[in-house]
């Protein structure tokens, strides 16, 4: 019983799938502990089935090896972002699709940046309670907070979805309106504007419900609920998904562990994506 990721492959050339964890959350605004996210979501991997019941796929269809988490510099977000930069660069130029675990949101910035430099037109598709669309905040540009105003001056506004945003501050709601999608539900999203269109999906575990994933930093009420999110998910299989990403797990402030569980069972989904 169990994916677990711990007796995953640490092969790096087994299969084209990598998993790679970045345990840094020197910028987050509310409640860190976010950088033991990737350590609880691989260890309770272990209470799951290798089968998919939203997709009746196993996972051992797929290849994919897990190389651990890369050592990162707390409180060095510059240095931080030009490592996890490098570190993404160097697995897209050895053609891996590649799912990065958090941490903080703001290790999708250099994942973005390395992306953009190999892949010429892709849309990033975030879920997330937050907008994370401020120009700084604290006077720290990098920071979590600002994480996808960050990406959007790279890949434009208009190659931004936005889904499950419901906390902003008004000078990010006027900016928000220059995003290619930008809504506080996962309802009504039209796929058609991902027609033919390469896509990362960066996921924010607090665009869940907090009542499903009390186990991150800045728990935000009237989110998406498990199965929801699910299924929308999985709707993705229709799509040419190059890389994900999954942050903001932050265990220590769920003694159930649900939220860890939440967490490997959406990974299983993102590895069936690829």
């Amino acid at each position: 019983m169990g994916y677990d990721f711990l007796e995953a492959s640490n092969d790096i050339d087994f299969g084209d799938i990598v998993i790679v964890g970045y345990p840094f959350d020197s910028t987050s605004s509310f409640r860190s502990g976010s950088r033991n996210g990737p350590y609880s979501l691989r260890y309770h991997s272990r209470n799951l089935e290798t089968f998919s019941p939203y997709r009746k796929i196993d996972i051992h269809t797929k290849k994919y090896s897990d190389i651990g988490d890369l050592e990162l510099p707390f409180g060095d977000i510059e240095k931080t972002n030009s490592m996890i930069y490098e570190n993404t660069k160097r697995l897209l130029k050895m053609k891996k699709q590649i799912i990065s675990i958090g941490g903080e949101h703001s290790v999708t910035y250099p994942i973005i940046k390395a992306y953009s430099e190999v892949f010429e037109d892709f849309i990033m598709v975030v879920f997330d309670a937050h907008a994370d669309l401020r120009e700084n905040y604290q006077g720290v540009k990098f920071s979590h907070a600002c994480v996808v105003r960050n990406c959007a001056d790279i890949i434009t506004t208009k190659r931004i979805c936005q889904l499950g945003i419901r906390s902003y501050t008004e000078e990010e709601w006027n900016f928000s309106k220059n995003m290619l999608y930008f809504s506080d539900t996962i309802n009504n999203f039209d796929f058609s504007i991902l027609k033919n269109k390469k896509i990362y999906i960066s996921i924010d575990i607090d665009a869940l419900d907090p009542s499903i994933v009390p186990g991150t930093g800045t728990p935000e009420p009237g989110g998406i609920f498990f199965n929801d999110f699910i299924n929308f998910l999985v709707k993705f299989q229709e799509f040419d998904v190059i890389g994900c990403d999954l942050v903001e797990l932050s265990p220590d402030y769920d003694q159930s562990a649900v939220s860890s569980i939440a967490a490997a069972k959406i990974m299983r989904e993102l590895i069936l994506l690829l």
